[in-house]
């Protein structure tokens, strides 16, 4: 089982929205190698610029046409658009919602994570430690 870090761009696609339509759960484009049980955590870009969502892996190589499709949560709707070309998705299944905002950008850079989030990464232990303590 490996731990990541994604990101979330509110600007182009309101995961909220998606999560309480959609029970919980959503695809998103696969671009790394996802494997089910994986731990992703997502980050939210500005204006929030935090961790707040732990998920988990449940499935993945799924085509777009298989894929959880809502257009209604894309702000940019040639995003929408442009996924529907050769893009398999991995379904996440939400574990929890940290609420509180403990865990900023800035909190994350003094636990280890250098720049910004935009791509998939793999998260070390120690950062994990943190960001659990969190969830707690």
């Amino acid at each position: 089982m490996n731990n990541w870090i994604i990101s979330s761009n509110n600007s182009k696609f309101n995961l909220a929205k998606f999560l309480s339509k959609h029970d919980n759960v959503v695809d998103w484009k696969q671009s790394a190698n996802f494997e089910v049980g994986d731990v992703v955590y997502i980050y939210c870009t500005k204006p929030e610029m935090r961790i707040r969502y732990k998920m988990e892996v449940v499935e993945t190589n799924i085509t777009f046409r298989n894929s959880l499709k809502d257009e209604t949560c894309w702000t940019d709707k040639a995003e929408f658009k442009a996924g529907m070309e050769n893009n398999k998705y991995f379904r996440l299944r939400l574990v929890k919602e940290e609420k509180s905002g403990r865990i900023t950008i800035d909190e994350l850079h003094l636990h280890g994570i250098k720049g910004w989030i935009q791509g998939p990464r793999k998260v070390s232990k120690d950062i994990i430690s943190f960001i659990e303590d969190s969830f707690k």
